[in-house]
């Protein structure tokens, strides 16, 4: 009897064991990627952080973003907006990198741009970075002495990001998603580091799939919104970037909670210093690269005609009258109808005289077309670009 007793429980221990190894393993196995966001331009043009926001508020997710000092300047209640949302405000000096430059250099350039910066958005700068996420010693001193808690590095751990805390310095290291791309070397996993190594988007968007499917414990996804923020395909492959169930996209204070930090004397940080694509490459060229629907009509008139009809001749009297940005696109290009198909395209049909393209000229302008015109169709362009 006692030995079946025995029996008994070490069978009811054995099926309890594998019962917790199963849902243990089944736990490891669901666990996402710990995800994070930081968009920045360096064009000045701040139309693809719209996008960004948009698609982000949607999904109500966060993240850093990084604008240039005088584009922070010249849009601050925007700034200021996104920063009262939970975006964390970084900034940082795109003029030259850190590497080698002198203390006193480094010192008063961040504490300009952290003050600037500060007094914009009504609190204390977190995360400062130099060109290429250049730091070194002396840019630690500095921040340090400014209080500033965290420097973006390039990446040292491939897909995988992890924070670096100095032991002699109350300063954080957090070092970005990094990955080889050939002879051009490694860069961030970024749309502007690719592009410019001679990536396409829809290289991107498979690089994109690798690196989610190597399950990083973290992770961060940078974008220079005016290429993954403004086009159909680069858009696209970070769209499928936010729909994956693989990785859980996070705020900057959630991302931290949850990241590996690993604390070293600062001899045994490893630096990653390489930078090969000083002179961009793409495969096609930026103008050539096809813009989201919601952008390519805007803040300029395309229009189609033939430059002799009545209605044509009375709306490039109005073109000329009006100081606004138009492309024309004649009957006598080659390309023309090419063109204006995959426009119309965009809509289902057009408003004006004829509801379906049916008169010279066609117009389109902030996401809507025209065909003819007379004075309502005037009154409606002048409404839509005021």
């Amino acid at each position: 009897m006692k030995r079946s007793t025995r029996l008994i429980t070490i069978v009811f221990a054995i099926i309890f064991i594998l019962i917790v190894l199963f849902f243990v393993g089944d736990i490891k196995e669901n666990e996402k990627i710990n995800g994070l966001l930081l968009l920045s331009e360096n064009t000045g043009d701040i139309t693809g952080y719209y996008k960004w926001e948009f698609e982000m508020d949607k999904r109500n997710i966060t993240g850093i973003i990084k604008p240039k000092k005088s584009v922070l300047e010249s849009n601050q209640e925007y700034f200021l907006g996104l920063s009262e949302k939970n975006y964390e405000i970084a900034t940082g000096y795109g003029d030259a990198y850190f590497w080698n430059m002198s203390y006193e250099d480094q010192y008063n350039i961040m504490k300009d741009y952290s003050q600037s910066a500060e007094e914009i958005l009504g609190k204390p700068i977190k995360i400062f970075t130099s060109k290429y996420f250049a730091y070194d010693e002396n840019t630690l001193k500095a921040a340090d002495a400014l209080g500033i808690e965290y420097l973006l590095a390039r990446g040292t751990e491939g897909i995988r990001s992890v924070i670096y805390k100095p032991e002699e310095y109350n300063v954080k290291i957090i070092s970005v998603s990094n990955l080889e791309f050939g002879e051009m070397g490694k860069g961030s996993l970024c749309d502007t580091s690719l592009y410019a190594r001679g990536s396409t988007a829809e290289e991107f968007n498979e690089i994109l799939k690798d690196s989610l499917d190597k399950s990083p414990d973290s992770m961060i996804l940078v974008s220079h919104v005016y290429i993954g923020g403004t086009t159909v395909d680069w858009w696209r492959a970070y769209e499928n970037a936010l729909n994956s169930d693989k990785i859980e996209w996070k705020s900057f204070e959630e991302w931290v909670k949850d990241v590996t930090i690993i604390e070293l004397p600062i001899e045994e940080i490893p630096m990653n210093t390489e930078v090969k694509y000083l002179t961009p490459n793409p495969a096609v060229p930026l103008s050539e690269l096809e813009l989201l629907p919601e952008l390519k009509y805007k803040n300029k008139i395309i229009v189609f005609h033939n430059g002799q009809g009545s209605m044509c001749l009375e709306f490039l009297d109005f073109a000329e009258s009006i100081d606004y940005e138009v492309e024309e696109h004649f009957t006598t290009d080659d390309d023309f109808y090419l063109k204006l198909n995959s426009y119309k395209n965009d809509f289902q049909k057009s408003q004006g005289v004829s509801d379906n393209f049916g008169y010279y000229p066609i117009i389109f302008v902030e996401n809507t077309t025209y065909s003819g015109f007379n004075e309502e169709i005037k009154e409606e362009i002048l409404r839509l670009i005021s």
